[in-house]
């Protein structure tokens, strides 16, 4: 049993120095050796909690980032109330939220997507189930939201989902472009105004 624990403390201090170095740096800058480092652990530590640095990306998807966007963006769209005032909050509340280091460095997701997607990898397919998980979240809360009246029936929900998470996303990324929030500050005036509008 301790030695469970022990093991599972391992690689969780692994994945979370893994995740702060592929944010940092991006995953292909990021070597096993300086995440090792990160730790103050062995190389060998590393080897008997992974086969490979891609084994650890997959893993930081699913543990890490799976994670930040559950709490942030999906789990708010479960809580009661109308839907359309709770799709409101959850994209506005985060959007608001971001620290001024993280709209420099942009989306942790949305930068690995932008540095590995297009590769058939179980890194890629990882990211794929997240954006996935994500949409789906979305489709029911218009789907809920068609129920209780605060959606217009003729909204898509997969449509306004897959638009809602990409714009999102797209903000993030051209934010790192700029020092100021003049276009940070028009996009969430258009956000707002679009989930008015659906």
């Amino acid at each position: 049993m301790e030695q469970e624990l022990k093991t599972e403390t391992t690689r969780k201090l692994i994945l979370e120095k893994a995740f702060q170095r592929f944010y940092k740096q991006g995953f292909k800058s990021s070597s096993v050796n300086e995440i090792m480092k990160d730790t103050g652990l062995s190389k060998g530590a590393f080897y008997h909690n992974f086969k490979n640095k891609d084994e650890l990306g997959v893993l930081v998807v699913k543990a890490e980032l799976h994670s930040r966007i559950y709490k942030a963006m999906i789990s708010p769209l479960y809580a009661e109330g109308i839907a359309k005032s709770i799709l409101k909050s959850t994209f506005l509340n985060k959007f608001q939220a971001f620290t001024s280091d993280e709209k420099l460095m942009g989306c942790p997701v949305n930068n690995l997507i932008n540095e590995i997607g297009g590769t058939q990898n179980l890194l890629n397919e990882a990211l794929k189930e997240l954006i996935d998980t994500w949409v789906a979240a979305v489709v029911k809360i218009l789907e809920r939201g068609h129920r209780d009246g605060s959606i217009k029936p003729e909204t898509n929900p997969q449509q306004a989902a897959i638009y809602l998470v990409s714009s999102f996303e797209g903000m993030r990324g051209i934010r790192k472009l700029y020092t100021d929030d003049m276009h940070w500050n028009a996009y969430k005036a258009a956000l707002e105004n679009y989930i008015d509008q659906l």
